[in-house]
């Protein structure tokens, strides 16, 4: 018989997913779409904005999970992960990729939302990539359960460096700082090991 989980356990109902998700700022969206913008690097047959629909919608039919005292962004961007690899697999599972388009060498840049054409040559093999996907998951992590050191870490996975990663993560200076640092305490041993290799 399964034992009914203590209060602070219990998924958040529709109704407080919701009044979150509804209390997010215009930057909290506006982060939200560039995580969805990451989440959907790759994809061919989902755009940022149907990941993040996607997302949302899984979320508020209450198909994910949402603990209790996670922040909304945290959330999205794992749940956004989460169905990003479902699509991902669904695309790697199918006989054809229909979306891919051979790359001549003479074509101009692809429109945006479009994605970009498949070179014949794959410069990285599957070593690399599956190199690639261990080392940010075990960076996410190292990170795990610090809120704001996740978000300092998406701000960075981003591109955002400085003032404009402090703005991303909607922290203020001293927090920023705070979580910064905590980040760079945790990569560190994780930094040595990679240099004995």
């Amino acid at each position: 018989m399964e034992q009914p989980k203590p209060p602070d356990e219990e998924p958040l109902s529709k109704a407080e997913r919701e009044a979150l998700l509804g209390a997010m700022s215009p930057g909290d969206w506006a982060r939200a779409e560039s995580l969805a913008r990451v989440a959907a690097y790759g994809l061919t047959d989902m755009t940022p904005e149907d990941l993040l629909q996607e997302t949302l919608v899984d979320l508020l039919g209450e198909d994910r999970t949402w603990r209790r005292g996670v922040h909304p962004l945290v959330t999205l961007k794992v749940a956004m992960h989460s169905v990003a690899s479902n699509a991902q697999k669904r695309v790697e599972n199918a006989p054809i990729d229909q979306y891919a388009v051979v790359s001549t060498g003479e074509e101009e840049a692809p429109e945006e939302g479009r994605p970009a054409p498949v070179h014949a040559v794959q410069r990285l093999g599957p070593q690399d990539t599956v190199e690639g996907r261990q080392q940010l998951a075990a960076i996410e992590q190292l990170v795990k359960g610090d809120d704001q050191a996740e978000l300092v870490l998406m701000a960075w996975a981003m591109g955002y460096s400085g003032a404009e990663a402090r703005q991303e993560t909607g922290l203020d200076a001293k927090q920023f700082d705070a979580a910064r640092q905590r980040l760079l305490r945790k990569l560190k041993p994780a930094a040595a090991a990679r240099k004995l290799k």
